[in-house]
């Protein structure tokens, strides 16, 4: 572990008021928004700060690779003892690691329980949860082993989805799955448009920031802010997401819930503890002006957390490439100069290859409107205007 820029050793304030920061594993916007809220911050990364992140001088970085538990929770121990730690926030899904979550816990710089990320994001323990509620129960087994795949899948019955289960996730104290073996989840298959549920808890207190209309609920590729929900279906989908929180004791921080409309009524796909990624992170930020990173810190610091409102509709338009190598694009300058575009993000130049993993190359664009029709239409005329010509690889033909 190696310490740059460190701060000298001054006493805790008295009144109990965090001032005292950890972060691990921040984005440079979350370290520039705690130091401006007024907190001295330390970081814990596995890199060092690159000069073009603008990071504020003078923030020290212990650099730790945090794949390394033990070295993790040093890190943590020795922030909290020595330096004068008094609140760590986790990010970018270190909120789910043992050592983060067990020793912020053990050192009480964390309101969350020690086991309340992992409850939202290991998806066995979240249908867990949610099953024993019954408000939101899904049929689930869970086999220990892909030979125990088939016999899982035969208990549900119909159609499945089957998620694959970190290793080392545990059932009544014993491993799901045996030596060298990946576990499995093997759930009823949800049929229904899907939203993406965004909430900031503070003090237990769940506030929805937002929902996000995701695959099924708007246009096929694309994401809409705000969702275009009836209100009884969004009152439904909110009250699961919380309940959610609720059982998983989660006391701060943002959370970003996947729901299915079922005919039944709705039912959590997935969960965790974390803001949702880019770009589906700028939709709320373009359409409301809500600044994520500034509000969490806002809220750290005990002051009041409002709910944004949205005066404009945000969407994301997402295109795939097939596999290949690119022979050219054309329409990209068209694009970014239309009305309403806010971003547009293409990975790839003429000449390079594009994956053939499966996945292949995917971009997207980012638009504003004032509905959404509208924002279709953006859409639509943004199809047209994008061109990309693919040449197929010689063990494609």
């Amino acid at each position: 572990m190696s310490a740059t820029a460190d701060q000298e050793n001054e006493p805790c304030p008295v009144d109990g008021t965090p001032q005292r920061l950890l972060l691990i594993g921040p984005s440079p916007a979350l370290v520039r928004a705690a130091v401006g809220a007024g907190f001295v911050v330390r970081i814990v990364s596995d890199a060092p700060a690159a000069p073009d992140d603008r990071i504020p001088p003078g923030v020290p970085v212990d650099v730790v690779d945090l794949t390394d538990g033990a070295a993790l929770a040093e890190a943590i121990e020795l922030s909290v003892r020595v330096h004068g730690t008094q609140r760590l926030l986790a990010c970018a899904g270190t909120a789910e690691l043992p050592a983060v979550a067990g020793t912020a816990a053990r050192l009480r710089v964390t309101p969350n329980p020690a086991d309340a990320a992992r409850l939202l994001s290991e998806p066995a323990a979240m249908r867990a949860l949610l099953n024993g509620s019954r408000h939101s129960y899904v049929p689930a087994a869970r086999a220990r082993s892909a030979q125990e795949l088939p016999a899982a899948v035969e208990e549900i019955g119909g159609p499945v989805t089957v998620r694959s289960l970190p290793y080392g996730a545990e059932e009544g104290g014993l491993p799901l799955k045996a030596a060298g073996e990946r576990a499995y989840l093997v759930e009823r298959y949800l049929q229904g448009p899907e939203y993406g549920v965004v909430t900031l808890t503070v003090d237990g207190m769940h506030r929805v920031v937002g929902v996000v209309a995701l695959h099924g609920a708007w246009q096929a590729g694309c994401h809409l802010f705000p969702a275009p929900l009836p209100e009884r279906d969004e009152a439904e989908a909110r009250a699961i997401v919380t309940e959610l929180l609720d059982l998983a004791g989660y006391e701060f921080g943002y959370a970003y819930t996947v729901v299915v409309l079922t005919p039944d009524g709705p039912r959590v796909v997935r969960s965790r503890a974390a803001y949702p990624d880019e770009p589906l992170a700028s939709l709320i930020e373009v359409a409301t002006g809500f600044r994520a990173d500034e509000e969490l810190v806002q809220a750290l610091a005990g002051k009041p957390v409002g709910v944004p409102t949205a005066d404009r509709y945000a969407a994301v338009a997402s295109y795939r490439l097939p596999a290949g190598r690119l022979l050219s694009v054309s329409g990209l300058e068209a694009v970014s100069e239309f009305p309403g575009v806010h971003r547009v993000y293409f990975p790839y130049e003429s000449g390079d290859d594009i994956p053939g993993d499966g996945h292949g190359g995917e971009g997207y664009v980012m638009l504003t409107a004032d509905s959404p029709q509208e924002a279709a239409g953006v859409v639509a005329e943004v199809g047209r205007l994008l061109r990309a010509e693919v040449s197929r690889r010689p063990d494609q033909a």
